[in-house]
């Protein structure tokens, strides 16, 4: 479906016809006449320069016995393969460049993408049609809904938007019985302070479980050496979403991200996203100010879970 997709050429179904025609030793002239049209459209179909049209299609089915379906469903092949061939030449050039910018390779090691020079599939990945598309979502910020700040003075915000986007696909994938309940989640907070006091083997598998039961989803995302990121949230689909590494070098590091984004998610809106320790800065001061309250709400309980 991906690079094959933009260079297999599709024949043109006009093809079809002048095969048919020779076979059968009839002229142009012969058929178009039978056909009810001109003799030039027959020329220009069959050599791709005019596309066969559905009354075309039955003409010919009842002049050669072809199949009407089988031609229209060629001629909408021969039409996709023409859209696709046209839009990765608009965008090869600077595909190519995009490309050598993010961490292909990882990407692969980690099972995210098949293949680290595949421009169409990388495209697939991130859910965008052009590099340029995907400059505009992260860097741009002109969809100031769904994803509100720009990555591009982060730490190498390339995979940091990698790291990201695999959050999303994952969050995609991961299905809950219940909807998020604000109220069910201040009642779960001491259950998770005391969850985190200790570690265990199970914790990653504890804590997914017991947010699950209020609608939070938890993400735990393979590490990427270019994205010094403890972790994100942000909602997701409608849903709200902790995005964490799927390993932790430092428990008392882990406990603390873990609350301090559950923090995000009390306390603030369902448009904010928050990235931890990635470089990112803002000259917002209420950004700011959510990220202290978030730190004291995780202090708190981090306190409270210790002393139970």
């Amino acid at each position: 479906m991906y690079q094959d997709s933009f260079v297999n050429q599709v024949p043109h179904p006009g093809k079809l016809l002048q095969e048919k025609l020779l076979e059968m030793e009839m002229s142009i002239k012969e058929f178009s006449l039978r056909a009810d049209s001109t003799e030039q459209l027959v020329i220009d179909v069959i050599n791709g320069v005019s596309p066969i049209s559905g009354d075309m299609a039955v003409a010919i089915e009842f002049v050669t016995g072809m199949d009407a379906s089988v031609l229209m469903e060629w001629q909408k092949q021969y039409d996709e393969w023409q859209a696709r061939r046209s839009h990765y030449e608009k965008i090869s050039d600077r595909g190519k460049e995009w490309l050598k910018k993010l961490p292909l390779d990882e990407m692969k090691a980690n099972g995210w993408i098949s293949s680290s020079d595949s421009l169409p599939e990388v495209l697939h990945f991130f859910g965008v049609a052009s590099p340029s598309a995907w400059q505009n979502y992260y860097f741009s910020q002109k969809l100031k809904v769904a994803f509100r700040i720009s990555l591009e003075k982060t730490v190498n915000p390339y995979a940091l938007s990698a790291w990201l986007r695999r959050g999303e696909i994952q969050a995609q994938a991961l299905y809950l019985d219940n909807d998020y309940s604000a109220a069910k989640l201040k009642e779960t907070i001491p259950s998770l302070a005391r969850l985190l006091a200790f570690p265990q083997d199970s914790i990653l598998d504890d804590i997914s479980s017991l947010l699950a039961g209020v609608g939070i989803k938890m993400l735990y995302t393979e590490r990427l050496s270019g994205v010094p990121i403890k972790g994100a949230t942000r909602w997701i689909y409608g849903c709200p979403c902790i995005q964490l590494l799927n390993s932790t070098e430092s428990y008392s590091n882990f406990v603390f991200t873990v609350l301090h984004e559950v923090g995000h998610i009390l306390l603030h809106g369902k448009k904010d996203i928050f990235i931890e320790d990635a470089g990112y800065s803002t000259s917002d001061p209420a950004y700011t100010i959510k990220e202290k309250k978030a730190d004291a709400f995780a202090k708190k309980w981090l306190a409270i879970g210790l002393k139970s």
